[in-house]
């Protein structure tokens, strides 16, 4: 109540300075100001994890493909065609000429090779610390080489379906040798891509600036300037979007769309993210090591409840940890309800000799994060739907800036956490967040069973064997509860009126502007 009183407050304070504000000059500078709620962790793409940080790198960076602006194919980019061998281990890119990177030196076979080398060869160096994503994007990789100026050949160790939606993803761009000897480790804070925009100044905590890319090889932007600005508090953001000090806003709480929506002036770009907000427990602490433990939480869950209280009409309830938009693929297979029972969660835990109850730490970040747009609501009614059969749940806040790596040591007995896909291919979340050894995996769970349908999935090239063997890992995910899935959130973004050609691709964290112009 407090928190829609305030709001209800803010937006009178916005009506009335709107009328006695200066007019943005956006329009007439060919600026675009988009304010979000967090700072970008790096712009190495390698090592880019987080939405924040790739939402900035894909204005920048490119790869040899990418994601269509609708729908899921992929497309032609920094390669112009490819063809694969009869054995599938040999896939040969043709470069596409003329284009350079923003420092002005040639994008050829060569900077592609070293950028996809310098993820999986620890020798390589120009391989840093924090590659986690490299794991699952090029574990199948035995090796890239130029075999001309114009022609990439990327040898694979065994079979892969998913090579090109993995070169596809964010943490595949090229960057400039030239700029990689320059700055070497440094370059996240430096980064030199071919994409339509120009890195200018970043300013931790505050504002990234871009410019526009006069060279770019498809077709010059129309913006001048795109300014990515950070501020954590949704209000404050609200307040810069209506006084049109901002002409983008992303990290828009459920609770405020319906506002923006009423607003004149304002439009909003809406699509079924391919995205997952859930609770993994940590399978190698203290209670949570049980199945039965684990289990019970879900049941202690009603999920469709939790996510109208925290979502509104932008969410839906999740019974799996893959997307709605997988559906159409078969991978999704059926599962429990998602209302949850919590006298069946008693019953669990009194098995488990537990019926008096116990205490847990729930970590949460500090930020919105495009599948989770209020965190600490979500964990509030966790904490209190817990409460319910008995599990005392203490709320950690931790900095997004530190999150990843406290969750990775597992300093936590549950956390809040999700993915934004990179591309429709369940391999992508199933190997990073659940697999064997990797640094995304909060559970620590560790199925060899699980890795191994994975792996057979990855190197088969039978798609009706693939979607079984993955909808066996979805099964195993399912009955060992590493994690509970909570809610998919529609991506959206407002935007000012006549600000046209933004595109608000279905992975969430690529907003392009490429094309954007004002109207």
């Amino acid at each position: 109540m407090k928190y829609a009183t305030t709001l209800r407050a803010l937006l009178i304070l916005a009506c009335l300075l709107a009328a006695f504000a200066p007019a943005q000059a956006a329009e007439s500078t060919g600026t675009l100001i988009l304010v979000r709620g967090g700072d970008s962790l790096t712009l190495d793409p390698a090592r880019a994890t987080d939405s924040e940080s790739t939402l900035v790198v894909c204005q920048i960076c490119e790869g040899l493909v990418r994601i269509k602006d609708s729908g899921f194919q992929v497309e032609p980019a920094l390669a112009e065609s490819w063809a694969v061998s009869p054995d599938g281990r040999e896939w040969t890119f043709r470069i596409r000429r003329g284009v350079r990177f923003h420092d002005g030196s040639p994008m050829n076979a060569q900077a592609a090779a070293l950028s996809i080398m310098r993820q999986i060869d620890p020798a390589n160096p120009f391989h840093t610390p924090g590659m986690f994503t490299a794991k699952y994007l090029f574990e199948h990789v035995a090796g890239a080489e130029a075999l001309d100026d114009d022609t990439l050949r990327i040898r694979l160790k065994r079979p892969s379906a998913s090579l090109l939606n993995s070169l596809a993803a964010h943490q595949a761009p090229i960057l400039s040798p030239q700029a990689l000897a320059k700055w070497g480790p440094d370059i996240g804070q430096h980064p030199v891509g071919t994409g339509p925009f120009k890195f200018a100044e970043w300013r931790r905590g505050e504002s990234i600036t871009l410019v526009r890319n006069q060279d770019y090889w498809g077709g010059v932007p129309r913006l001048e300037r795109l300014v990515i600005r950070t501020i954590p508090d949704a209000g404050a953001r609200f307040l810069e979007f209506q006084t049109r000090r901002a002409d983008a806003v992303t990290g828009i709480p459920p609770s405020d769309q319906p506002l923006l929506e009423k607003m004149p002036g304002v439009q909003m770009l809406r699509v079924a993210g391919l995205n997952i907000a859930y609770l993994a427990l940590n399978t190698q602490r203290g209670h949570m090591r049980k199945v039965g433990v684990r289990l019970a939480v879900r049941l202690a869950l009603n999920r469709e409840a939790l996510t109208r209280l925290v979502y509104g009409s932008a969410g839906q309830a999740a019974t799996s940890v893959l997307p709605p938009g997988l559906l159409d693929n078969g991978f999704v297979p059926g599962e429990p309800n998602a209302r949850g029972d919590a006298a069946q969660a008693r019953a669990l835990l009194a098995q488990e000799g537990l019926a008096k109850g116990f205490d847990v730490t729930l970590q949460v970040m500090d930020i919105p994060r495009p599948y989770l747009p209020e965190p600490r609501r979500m964990a509030q009614a966790i904490r209190q739907a817990l409460a319910g059969v008995g599990i005392r749940a203490h709320i950690v806040v931790v900095p997004w800036a530190k999150y990843v790596a406290v969750a990775n040591r597992g300093d936590n007995d549950m956390c809040l956490a999700g993915w934004t896909f990179d591309a429709p291919n369940p391999h992508e979340l199933l190997r990073y967040k659940f697999g064997l050894d990797s640094r995304g995996n909060f559970s620590h769970w560790q199925s060899a069973a699980f890795q191994a349908l994975l792996d057979r999935a990855e190197a088969s090239r039978d798609e009706g064997e693939r979607s079984g063997l993955f909808r066996q890992a979805a099964r195993l995910l399912a009955a060992e509860v590493p994690a509970v899935p909570l809610a998919h959130v529609r991506d959206t973004v407002a935007l000012r009126e006549g600000l046209k050609g933004v595109v608000l691709q279905p992975t969430g964290a690529a907003i392009r502007f490429a094309k954007a112009y004002w109207e």
